[in-house]
């Protein structure tokens, strides 16, 4: 059983990416013509670095969850991991893009990271105190090194881990589907300690003067939420286009209760993060949410609409958790919404504060890394074989049957 990537729908995605490249040259041109003393220069590099931030962040949240259902070795979700290793393919791609802007940063071409910026160095004017006590972990050498880690060895571990799997599925062999647990359970292993410390790096270190020791953690339940999502919306896709049939109500109701828990787990980590802190009244905690409310008024309460009740309130009954419209509707919200959430973490670090709305940039860089993240998963989608029938538990999968349903 495969999956045709038609030539509509690559004309389809092309059009986006070559609108997504004509609203940045059109917004570039605007502020060279009409704002050249005050244009923002890190404006087309922050909006595309938020974009690949955003969908290798899904890519890397559908590995975890591939790498999950693989040690747990549960049954239910067999029929669906060629999906989720499709949507971790654009992760290589991805993190090569933020290393590469992270690398024009450490050359001094873009500035979105500030503390780069001779802000440790005590003969400069831009000299931090706070900055410099933290030059051990936030100097450049050390920083381009840990992220050039992140993104060699999430890439290694999916190449091996879609490599393992296709040979299991060819052969059958109980050895090679040893070798998928072995090889899932030392990326989550790996997984646990990079992905805490990239939040750290990639979002935490635009705003070296405020820290928070659930941040990391409030990162990961974002991309799990996304990369399930997608991984819904793409099985969604496939199903009805007639090449995954094994795909059913039961499947869809399951991975509906996992929107619903990690939209839960997103909402308890919010919780932790805010409320608390605000309660707390600590200077260095609460002007991270003070300088938000300023220029969006309050998004971090309204954040929860998108984030928290319309999957709560919308995946609560069995019946709505089995009905693709329904969990297809609310898959996009939850999508969008934590897109906000990712740009309003980023933006007001590096923007001034008058500079810091939704325009033209943003617009156009999210349709040109959103289409080179659906350019990418339907090419690496096309004429896959999506039945893992090597897999010992497949049978199980495509019998699945959930018990109160």
């Amino acid at each position: 059983m495969y999956y045709l990537f038609s030539k509509k729908l690559k004309k389809i995605i092309l059009i986006f990416m070559l609108t997504g490249i004509f609203l940045l040259f059109i917004a570039l041109t605007k502020g060279y013509f009409f704002n050249i003393h005050n244009r923002e220069e890190n404006q087309p590099w922050l909006s595309l670095y938020i974009g690949f931030f955003y969908f290798t962040t899904i890519s890397l949240g559908s590995l975890f969850f591939l790498c999950i259902q693989n040690i747990s070795k549960s049954g239910w979700s067999i029929v669906i991991h060629p999906v989720m290793e499709v949507i971790s393919s654009f992760l290589p791609y991805g993190g090569l893009m933020i290393l590469i802007i992270l690398l024009l940063n450490a050359m001094g071409m873009i500035h979105l990271f500030h503390w780069m910026d001779f802000y440790n160095n005590p003969t400069s004017l831009k000299y931090d105190k706070i900055i410099a006590n933290k030059k051990l972990f936030l100097n450049i050498p050390f920083f381009l090194i840990r992220s050039i880690i992140y993104v060699t060895g999430w890439s290694f571990f999916y190449f091996r881990i879609k490599k393992i799997s296709h040979i299991l599925n060819v052969t059958r062999s109980l050895m090679f589907y040893k070798k998928l647990n072995r090889i899932s359970v030392l990326f989550i292993i790996f997984f646990s300690i990079t992905s805490i410390i990239m939040g750290w790096d990639w979002i935490m270190s635009l705003n070296p003067h405020w820290f928070s020791t659930l941040f990391s953690w409030y990162i990961l339940s974002t991309y799990i939420v996304t990369g399930i999502g997608i991984l819904t919306i793409i099985s969604l896709y496939l199903k009805k286009k007639g090449c995954f049939s094994f795909f059913n109500e039961n499947h869809l109701h399951d991975l509906s209760k996992y929107l619903f828990s990690t939209s839960l787990l997103w909402t308890y980590f919010w919780f932790s993060q805010f409320l608390l802190y605000w309660y707390g009244n600590i200077p260095e905690e609460i002007s991270y949410f003070i300088k938000r409310k300023e220029i969006y008024h309050s998004i971090h309460l309204w954040i929860l609409i998108p984030n928290f009740l319309v999957p709560f309130f919308g995946l609560m009954s069995s019946k709505n958790k089995k009905n693709p419209k329904v969990v297809f509707a609310v898959t996009c919200i939850l999508l969008i919404g934590h897109y906000i959430d990712i740009y309003n973490l980023i933006v007001p670090d590096v923007k001034k504060l008058f500079d810091s709305k939704f325009g033209l940039y943003e617009i156009g860089s999210l349709l040109l890394t959103g289409s080179l993240f659906s350019y990418i998963l339907f090419l690496n989608l096309n004429k896959k074989e999506l039945n893992f029938i090597g897999n010992p538990f497949f049978k199980e999968s495509e019998n699945y049957k959930y018990p109160y349903m």
